[in-house]
Parts: structure tokens; C-alpha cells; sequence
């Protein structure tokens, strides 16, 4: 989960109870509201072409009357920004303009969406912009069978307290992003946006078993449920929230040393490949890459000739970095914004893989050495995974993240 955007810590409370008013009449409140608790997850934006079916059969309702979809049977939708179209087997037009569409698979079943299984039920409506927006809606535990895996991968039983850590950490975080995007008609987002969501297609016994094992339990800070962000790789040390998308301090989300031991240390992700990494640029390659996606320069077609940090945190992060243009001019770049000054192609969307790096001269070229994966915020994952291979258990997993943390079962 690169999340990336910390714009403000809770957006809504759980479940639309006031965040300033969270009393022991609330939490109960919270308790019987998590027990049928869903989520509306939008599958995808700007769509023009939607296939659906199911092998149970699936009952589709529209504003204008509705139909019953056989198991052998495939809808296909069609959308020009004109005229929506719907059509049985690709050959029987379904007529009806009217949106939004609701498919619910019978008995429970589950549904066939553009070639990927989900649970729960589909909504087809129009955006703000007059575009088709898919949305799953389904219940909590069963959107987390879709995302763990997805975030954390597939582990075997001896890291299942790993599975339970993120289990933990992706319902905390859905919980307090629910009705994130209420004004569009869903919650959250099935990509690294918010978490990363595949459906059906991934599930897995055990990943499934430490979902089960822990359902219902949240993270919370003086009883509000904590923005859980998490990340792939921390290169030895957690970072602060405000350095990497400003803002103010949040108390359970400090920088810590993701490891044990005094003068042999031992680092709790080494064993990831994204541990320790290295880029070399020619020198003009490396000027060119930083003026051409820094904006500042870009816009006025100016190059930089140096680049150098200025500024790094306690945990050696980097927390701010000067670029200087040929007339001497420096300008400042900081948190996030650091990783994405270091991509060759701005095509291809890739950004420095953390902040944790040096810059070192050689000759005529540039190295780019550093370590970890993401934004280095909250929960390490291969962290999780090695403190669980040896021998501690997800509570020990999220207190050591999560600064001052509560778990509490809440259904």
C-alpha cells in the first residue's frame, strides 16, 4: 500500500458517529453498526464496455423494472457518454436507459466482472463527469479476503501472525476511510490509491483463516480508529508521518528502528530484495531526469546543475532536497515529492523507491544508493514478516508500528 496522500488523519469517523464525541454509548453504537458493516469499493472509472455474469444466476435491477440473468448467461454493457446499451449473450438489447444498475448474484453466489470473480453485488451508475463508475459492494471481512493477499501476499503458517497484522491493519484502514468518496457514491478505492483490492481471484485458505482468526478487530488511538498506513519495505527505519506528506505529528505514527539488538543489530526486513538498492545515472541523464520532473524548472526550460540534500531525519530519511539551475537559483523540494523528482520516463509513473538514499560522484557518474520500499510510514511488511517468522505474534506486530495503539474487537 503506497498510500500516499495523508491530506487529514480520519475523514470520517466509523461509521458516520461523530469523531469528537466517541463516548462508551458510541462505541456501542460502533459495535452493532461492524456487525453488518459493507463497503463500496469502485472497481473502475471512465468505463465504456462492461461484461458480467454469474454461476448462480443474478438478479439485475434498474430504476425502470428488472431481469433475471440465468447462470449460462452473460450481460454485456455498452457506453458512448450517449447511450448506455445492454445486451443478453450479445444479441438480445435489453431496453432500458435508466441508472443506476444493480446486479445481485442469487444464493450467495458470486459474479464475473470483466473477467475477474469478486464477491458481494455489482452497481453500475454514471460519475460527476457523466462516465460509468463499477462499484463492489460487499461485507467488510469479505473485501479484506480480497486485500491482504493482495498487500501482503500469500504466506505460509509460520507467518500467519503477519497475515493477522495486516488483516488488522486493512480493516482499521477501511474503517476509517469509509465514506471517504460518499459524494461519489463509494468509499474507497480498489488500487494503491487506498488499498489494493483483486476480489476473488487471490484468496487463500490461510490468508482467509487469519482474517477469520481476527475478525472485527481495530486499531485505535484515545478510541478512534487509526489511520493504518503501511508500506513494503523500511530499509531499517520507520519514518514520521509529516515528513513524508507534511502536516501535523501523528502520535502513533513515529519513526522507530524496525529491528532488535544493541551492538549486533539485527534489521527486520534485510530479507527483502528492496532492502538495499542501487542506481547509476550519467551525469547528464541525471540533471536532465531531475529538470525535466521538477516543475519549476520544467515550465521555464531550465536545467539543473546541482543537486544535493539538505536536510535528513534522525532515521537518515531524507527530508529535504535543493536543486540548483545554471544562473544559482536553489528551490527547495520536500517529503513525497522527493521520490518523484527520480524517474527517467514520466510515462512509466515510477518514483525513487524511498526516501532513505545518498547521492554519491564518481567520475562522470551519479549513484543513487539506498534502502526500503515506499513511503516508509506506519507498518514495514517484510518487517511484519520476519517478526512473525520468529516467533512474535500480530499484537507484538502492531504495537511495534503502531505507537500507543489499542485492539479492540468491536464486533
Amino acid at each position: 500500500m503506497e498510500k500516499k496522500f495523508l491530506t487529514s488523519i480520519i475523514l470520517t469517523s466509523l461509521l458516520i458517529i461523530s469523531i469528537s464525541s466517541l463516548s462508551g454509548c458510541a462505541k456501542s453504537q460502533i459495535r452493532e453498526r461492524g456487525k453488518n458493516e459493507e463497503i463500496r469499493v469502485a472497481l473502475g472509472h471512465k468505463i465504456s464496455k462492461i461484461m458480467i455474469s454469474s454461476s448462480s444466476g443474478i438478479k439485475i435491477s434498474t430504476p425502470d423494472g428488472g431481469i433475471l440473468l440465468r447462470k449460462k448467461d452473460t450481460l454485456f454493457i455498452e457506453y458512448d457518454n450517449i447511450e448506455f446499451k445492454m445486451y443478453l449473450n450479445r444479441n438480445k438489447r435489453i431496453k432500458t436507459n435508466a441508472l443506476p444498475v444493480y446486479f445481485t448474484p442469487l444464493n450467495r453466489g458470486m459474479f464475473t466482472y470483466n473477467g475477474m470473480i469478486y464477491r458481494g453485488k455489482l452497481i453500475v451508475k454514471k460519475d460527476a463527469d457523466e462516465f460509468l463508475l463499477a462499484i463492489n459492494q460487499l461485507s467488510m471481512e469479505d473485501y479484506l479476503k480480497g486485500v491482504v493477499p493482495a498487500e501482503i501476499g500469500k504466506l505460509n503458517i509460520k507467518m500467519i501472525e503477519a497475515s493477522k497484522a495486516q488483516a488488522i491493519a486493512a480493516r482499521t484502514y477501511a474503517f476509517a476511510h469509509l465514506r471517504k468518496h460518499s459524494d461519489m457514491g463509494y468509499d474507497i478505492e480498489c488500487t494503491v490509491q487506498d488499498q489494493v483490492y483483486m476480489g476473488y481471484f487471490l484468496e487463500d485458505s490461510m490468508t482467509n483463516r487469519a482474517i477469520e482468526e481476527t475478525k472485527g478487530i481495530i486499531a485505535f488511538y484515545k478510541n478512534l480508529p487509526i489511520d493504518a498506513k503501511y508500506h513494503s519495505t523500511c530499509g531499517g527505519y520507520t519514518s514520521n508521518n509529516e515528513n513524508e506528506w507534511g502536516g501535523e505529528p501523528v502520535p502513533y505514527l513515529r519513526g522507530t528502528f524496525d529491528g532488535e539488538g544493541c551492538l549486533f543489530k539485527k534489521v527486520y526486513c534485510s530479507k527483502s530484495k528492496h532492502y538495499k538498492w542501487s542506481y547509476e545515472y550519467s551525469k547528464d541523464d541525471f540533471y536532465n531526469m531531475i529538470s525535466r520532473n521538477y516543475s519549476n524548472l520544467k515550465k521555464n526550460n531550465i536545467k539543473a546543475v546541482d543537486v544535493y540534500v539538505s536536510k535528513r531525519d534522525k532515521y537518515k530519511r531524507v527530508v529535504e532536497m535543493t536543486i540548483k539551475d545554471k544562473s544559482g537559483n536553489k528551490y527547495t523540494v520536500k517529503g513525497f515529492d522527493i521520490r518523484k523528482m527520480f524517474t527517467f520516463e514520466e510515462h512509466l509513473g515510477g518514483i525513487l523507491k524511498s526516501r532513505n538514499f545518498t547521492i554519491d560522484r564518481k567520475g562522470k557518474k551519479i549513484i543513487i544508493n539506498g534502502g526500503g520500499y515506499g513511503h516508509g510510514v506506519g507498518m514495514c511488511q517484510y518487517g511484519a514478516m520476519e517478526m512473525a517468522n520468529s516467533g512474535k505474534n500480530y499484537k507484538q506486530i502492531l504495537t511495534h508500528y503502531y505507537k500507543g495503539i489499542q485492539l479492540k474487537k468491536i464486533y
